[in-house]
């Protein structure tokens, strides 16, 4: 991994792509899929997609589904 200085600000979203590389990468969703098992014929998203959008807000700094459109509206 390369380290690069700058003076841009720096926000929560930054190592986002790190942590969701680490879960991925230790079979979570795999495990919350097999677990769960599959959704209804209808569902777009499965079970870990929904988890793993969650805890994205979450790792972010957000604390309700409302911030995904307050904070990513623009």
């Amino acid at each position: 991994m390369k380290i690069t200085y700058s003076s841009d600000t720096i926000n929560s979203f930054g190592g986002i792509n790190f942590a969701d590389k680490i879960i991925r990468e230790a079979s979570i969703y795999d495990t919350i899929d097999q677990t769960l098992g599959i959704r209804g014929v209808k569902a777009q998203y499965s079970y870990s997609d929904l988890f793993r959008s969650y805890l994205m807000l979450v790792l972010c700094g957000g604390e309700c589904a409302e911030d995904i459109t307050e904070h990513l509206r623009s």
